[in-house]
């Protein structure tokens, strides 16, 4: 198995991503390892398609705690804070200040009944699920967020605080 060297082109971070199954994910996983550990930069996480595989499958390696996520969505969010200066592999280079969640709710093929996040984990988990939605850093970067009463940048038609505000 070869490594694959990390994304940077923002046209292709933001392709869709196909949902996996078990079996597929076994592959992408053992690809995202090591890809994360050849990595020039440290890095604690990195989905899929920060590698050229768009599908829904993502790592978190933060010390000790070890994560995988296939098909991951997150359910619930509580205690949104901003994170001063969070960066990414594929956007090298770059630091922004995030709105972030310290406790989410995670549903995945491997956590069906829901996993509690929190705290360091919560955080980079929001980051790596991000990537499988075609949410870069530099989209969640609060100096380029509308007003509240602005549009929602996602095209929907309604106001940022009713849509991507939350």
């Amino acid at each position: 198995m070869s490594i694959r060297k990390i994304i940077t082109d923002i046209v292709e971070l933001k392709k869709e991503n196909d949902e996996v199954t078990l079996e597929e994910a076994e592959e992408i996983i053992e690809q995202l390892e090591l890809s994360l550990k050849s990595s020039e930069v440290p890095g604690v996480g990195l989905a899929a398609p920060q590698i050229g595989i768009h599908k829904r499958v993502a790592i978190i390696r933060l010390g000790n705690e070890k994560l995988n996520l296939i098909n991951p969505h997150i359910i619930e969010k509580k205690h949104g804070f901003i994170l001063n200066g969070e960066g990414c592999l594929s956007v090298p280079g770059k630091k922004v200040n995030t709105r972030r969640f310290k406790e989410i709710l995670v549903k995945d093929d491997l956590h069906p009944a829901g996993l509690v996040l929190v705290d360091m984990i919560a955080v980079v988990s929001q980051h790596e699920i991000d990537h499988l939605d075609q949410i870069l850093i530099t989209d969640r970067d609060l100096s380029n967020q509308p007003g509240r009463n602005d549009p929602c940048f996602c095209g929907s038609g309604k106001k940022f605080k009713k849509c991507h505000g939350k």
